[in-house]
């Protein structure tokens, strides 16, 4: 009799053979390879750093070049005449113009410095005449003066973002192994109550067979042939939910990985809780999560930001200056050399100045406003960063814990399911009652059930842990 309990999980285990194996170490680098939350991990850091590298190519020199030609225009004109009369004239001419601007703006006062060379042509054909106007070049400056600064305040956040973004990148390729260890063990699971599923309908049939021959010689009571009956009805039960199960589970799995499910099937082999040796204390992973958690730059961004909306509601809508000066080469001509060779000088200077005096109360509101949600935003990420410290103190101490438990489950199962074989043999000797066997199989099933839970339990702390420090250590 020692050697049916083998027989029935051999048995119990021939209908995954057409499955592919898979660890979860496998699966775990199959997700992080082919799973949607990757692309999506990599389509966000793209445009980070598409985002910032656009930010910096605005800092640089901008060449802009404008054209106007054609510009013909033919048709008739209201031309009034010195007694006041009006006459139409016809119209036949061509005003076109062709220029250059190269730009510079100055982050730390927000102006621009520009250049500029201008070209512009002027032909009359009713009467034959041409015309040049040129500006061989203007250097000038454009300078607000007590405005908002947006270049100054983007030149500081805009590497923040950046850092925050590669940082985030990480994050979620973590959050990634997090979901994968969860699909892997609900296939796990699964895969368990689909063996114990199983072993339980073989084991009750061949019971049942043995109650019924027993039965014929009066040795077993009607009450105990029915219950053995009700328990190989519900095996049986229990055996076709397990397998639906199971085949949902191993669908998630494929659809994750972007495979067809009815193509691909999944075994998964239970995995190993060792784990290579680290003393992996409460202050080294604090260490970690703090230098590479994407929190910790969103604290010094959302911070900066407050300060940035500050600021804005201070300057915007109070008094304003706007300096502009230019000095440069400009000349008119009927000879296309004389602008080039013979320019005149030119020079202007213009300060245009806006003073609110009266808005009702509107400018005080708003920066009040920015003072009430900088204060917030102070508050708010400190309690964020203290949730987050938490998490990870919290998520380690479960980590101890569950060390020490898996040990303890893992000899439970084991007694267990020496309980149940041992009750077995003594039951079909006719020395053990048919009560004490129905509760030696479900000891011996939840064992194996608390067994792969704290399993799962295990491994997700672990992901957990991983994706809370952002470090290496598995």
């Amino acid at each position: 009799m020692r050697i049916i309990l083998p027989l029935l999980l051999f048995t119990a285990t021939l209908a995954a053979q057409t499955a592919d194996s898979l660890s979860l170490e496998r699966f775990l680098q199959l997700a992080t390879e082919r799973s949607l939350q990757r692309q999506a991990a990599e389509r966000d850091q793209a445009l980070a750093t598409l985002d910032n590298r656009s930010f910096r190519a605005s800092l640089l020199p901008q060449l802009r070049a404008t054209a106007n030609v054609p510009n013909y225009n033919k048709t008739f004109s209201e031309i009034t005449q010195p007694d006041g009369t009006v006459r139409f004239q016809p119209v036949q001419n061509n005003n076109s113009a062709l220029g250059l601007a190269l730009t510079q703006v100055l982050p730390l006062t927000g102006g621009t410095v520009f250049v500029q060379s201008n070209l512009q042509r002027f032909d009359d054909f009713e009467t034959d005449f041409s015309l040049y106007n040129g500006l061989p070049f203007r250097v000038g400056l454009s300078q607000p003066i007590f405005a908002y600064n947006a270049i100054k305040w983007e030149r500081q956040l805009a590497p923040l973002r950046l850092q925050e973004a590669q940082r985030q990148y990480t994050l979620q390729l973590e959050q990634l192994r997090v979901t994968a260890t969860q699909l892997y063990f609900d296939l796990l699971l699964a895969s368990q109550e689909s063996r114990i599923a199983d072993t339980n309908f073989v084991a009750n049939e061949r019971l049942y067979a043995i109650a019924q021959e027993r039965y014929a010689l009066g040795k077993v009571s009607r009450r105990d042939l029915l219950q053995l009956e009700l328990e190989k009805l519900s095996a049986q039960r229990g055996q076709l939910r397990a397998r639906q199960e199971y085949d949902q589970a191993s669908a998630a799995l494929a659809v994750f990985l972007g495979e067809d499910p009815n193509q691909h099937r999944y075994r998964p082999v239970e995995p190993s809780r060792e784990l290579p040796v680290l003393e992996l204390d409460e202050n080294t992973a604090l260490a970690w999560a703090r230098a590479r958690r994407p929190e910790w730059l969103a604290v010094q961004r959302r911070q900066l930001e407050a300060r940035q909306q500050l600021a804005r509601a201070r300057r915007t809508d109070g008094p304003e200056l706007q300096l502009t000066a230019a000095f440069g080469r400009v000349r008119s001509s009927g000879d296309l050399a004389d602008i080039y060779q013979d320019a005149l000088p030119e020079a202007f200077v213009e300060l245009q100045v806006n003073v609110p005096i009266f808005d009702g109360g509107q400018r005080r509101a708003r920066v009040q406003q920015a003072v009430v949600s900088q204060a917030y935003t102070e508050a708010a990420v400190q309690r964020e960063i203290l949730d987050l410290e938490s998490q990870v103190r919290n998520t380690l101490r479960d980590f101890r814990s569950l060390e020490q438990e898996l040990g303890l489950v893992q000899q439970l199962r084991e007694l267990t399911e020496e309980r149940f074989r041992i009750t077995t043999e003594s039951y079909v000797l006719g020395a053990t009652p048919l009560t004490e066997l129905t509760l030696a199989q479900r000891e011996k099933d939840g064992a194996a059930r608390t067994y792969v839970a704290a399993l799962r339990a295990y491994w997700l702390t672990v992901a957990d842990l991983r994706q809370l420090t952002l470090g290496q250590w598995q």
